[in-house]
């Protein structure tokens, strides 16, 4: 494939070999078929989920012991501090706790550390700050899991924890200190359901407190439900499978988000011209999530916290900041890996680069990069002011980072994680015995070929909203459950432009038999010079419904294409 401007070379695609459908019943079989859907009871669920599938809280390790010390603490007055993380997730679960247990008459604050002064977790040195703030009890979300030094010390100073996260934990610094550890992941957890983001464990609090809290089950719902759309903003954003219990929440959350009362997220959508019958799962990923991490990454995470939490008279201007800050991100992102290519190393088992000059804030966006255009682990770093390396690790699925750093968790100041993303300290010495473990660790596995999962080739008949309808039942896509690929063979290209900012997408027209179709390509510099007016292809694409001036258009998004000879 051709060279990107940028000097990036994608990795070639292998294209899965793929039915030729005609049948749309056919189609939809297929489609269920590649997601282990066969039994009718299990069809039924998988397509129309309901909350009341959601495994009861309660059946969750810690929770009856949270409850209480929570409840006791509102009962006695005591101040209550809530401890999150400085992304997506983290942001959300502090919203949802903060903002539940205000409601519940806590008096309660926040507290979320500076991404590159403070870096992830509870720590002494906040511990020091809370205890000024007489504060009786501490509630981490989204951390916490490695944090049992700083929870030890907080306890000698008459400081309560409460562990809320989903982080996998070290057996050496896991909180045995704290009053309750809410992490399905933990040991001796029974909690069905594994793979819940930070805000899916601070949703699971809420709705448990709230049980105890109110005695008209109306009063009760709507309190829960008021969190939905918070909740599924956390789990998209931290690229959990969207499967069982995830895909229940992403799925409700999503549809309450068309609706959303809460004025922040309403006024990222009049800014960025969003159509809420469009919103899905990629309105989160690629418009909500990127602003609200991008305040964190580059140094004023409270911009994102205080849209959830701050006065509604400064909505405009906090969005407004959120928007500039995403475009700086952007830039930063592009810089640092055009200069990580660099360092690119062939045929190796990851990927690892470092520079001083990198922002700690882009490092895990810049291995995401790696991931998604190689599909291999990646490793990412730089040097932090106290003279520690820092770096964020990302894997494609069937890969785990968390795995690998644990097997050389003696080279680590601290690390922490999951399986698709993991972050590490070290001292830099330490860098080549780093990489050459990781190699090892990876190594193990065989690389896996960057192929496109085709679901079907189909005829351009089957395009249509029927199709659409389908595919919406099938939502909402992310990790776990991929969005579907289809392919189109033999389209004529009748025009094509370059478009966007920077001229880096692609629009195509194209016909297949009496039918013509709108394409479009983006970040498609290496499909410029295959894509010519006349040439005839076989696209992979992407379908959704979209809505525009009051009408509903089919929008098909390239996900490869080659020229057929």
């Amino acid at each position: 494939m051709g060279e990107m401007k940028n000097q990036l070379v994608f990795k070639e695609k292998k294209w899965r070999e793929a039915p030729e459908i005609k049948d749309a019943e056919r189609l939809y079989e297929i489609l269920l078929e590649n997601r282990n859907l066969s039994d009718p009871g299990k069809i039924q669920s998988f397509l129309s989920p309901s909350l009341t599938n959601l495994c009861s809280p309660w059946e969750m390790k810690g929770m009856k012991k949270a409850v209480e010390r929570i409840l006791s603490a509102i009962d006695l007055g005591e101040r209550i501090m809530v401890f999150g993380d400085f992304d997506a997730d983290g942001i959300t679960s502090t919203t949802i706790l903060v903002s539940g247990l205000q409601e519940l008459g806590a008096e309660v604050s926040y507290r979320i550390p500076d991404r590159h002064t403070e870096s992830h977790g509870l720590k002494n040195s906040h511990v020091d700050k809370i205890k000024e703030k007489e504060v009786k009890l501490i509630i981490t979300c989204d951390c916490g899991m490695n944090n049992d030094e700083a929870i030890l010390y907080a306890k000698s100073l008459g400081i309560d924890t409460i562990v809320t996260d989903h982080h996998e934990s070290d057996p050496k610094t896991f909180p045995h200190k704290a009053v309750a550890v809410l992490n399905p992941k933990q040991a001796g957890c029974d909690y069905l359901f594994k793979d819940l983001a930070g805000a899916g464990v601070a949703f699971k609090l809420i709705s448990a407190l709230a049980e105890k809290a109110f005695d008209d089950p109306q009063v009760m719902g709507d309190y829960i439900y008021r969190f939905l759309e918070i909740c599924a903003i956390g789990l998209i954003a931290d690229c959990v499978s969207l499967t069982g219990e995830n895909r229940i929440l992403a799925r409700f959350g999503i549809e309450k988000l068309k609706t959303t009362k809460w004025p922040g997220l309403i006024e990222i959508f009049k800014q960025t011209n969003i159509d809420p019958r469009n919103i899905d799962a990629g309105t989160i990923s690629f418009a909500i999530a990127p602003r609200l991490n991008a305040a964190s990454r580059l140094g004023e995470v409270e911009v994102a916290i205080k849209l959830f939490l701050g006065d509604q008279k400064q909505h405009f201007q906090l969005v407004k900041r959120l928007n500039e800050l995403n475009e700086e991100r952007k830039e930063l992102t592009k810089k640092a890996f055009t200069e990580s290519l660099e360092q690119f190393r062939k045929e190796a088992s990851l990927q690892m680069c470092m520079s001083k000059s990198w922002d700690l804030g882009i490092l895990g966006l810049v291995a995401s990069q790696y991931v998604a255009y190689y599909n291999i682990p990646s490793v990412v770093a730089t040097i932090r002011p106290d003279g520690l390396l820092s770096a964020s690790c990302r894997a494609p699925e069937g890969y785990s980072m968390i795995k690998a750093l644990q097997e050389i968790s003696d080279l680590f100041e601290s690390f922490g994680g999951h399986d698709g993303a993991a972050g590490f300290l070290a001292n830099p010495a330490n860098y080549e015995k780093i990489q050459a473990g990781l190699d090892k660790f990876f190594a193990k596995t065989p690389l896996k070929e960057n192929e496109v999962k085709l679901e079907a080739f189909i005829t351009e008949d089957l395009l249509d909203f029927t199709l659409i309808d389908f595919l919406d039942n099938l939502a909402p896509f992310g990790r776990g459950n991929g969005e579907p690929i289809f392919g189109l063979k033999n389209v004529e290209v009748l025009n094509c432009q370059t478009v966007g900012n920077g001229q880096i997408h692609l629009r195509i027209l194209g016909r297949v038999g009496k039918k013509e179709f709108n394409f479009m390509a983006f970040f498609a510099d290496d499909f410029v010079d295959i894509a010519k007016v006349g040439s005839i292809l076989d696209i992979l694409f992407t379908v959704s419904g979209n809505y525009w001036n009051g009408d509903r258009r089919l929008q098909l998004r390239v996900e490869d294409l080659r020229k057929v000879d």
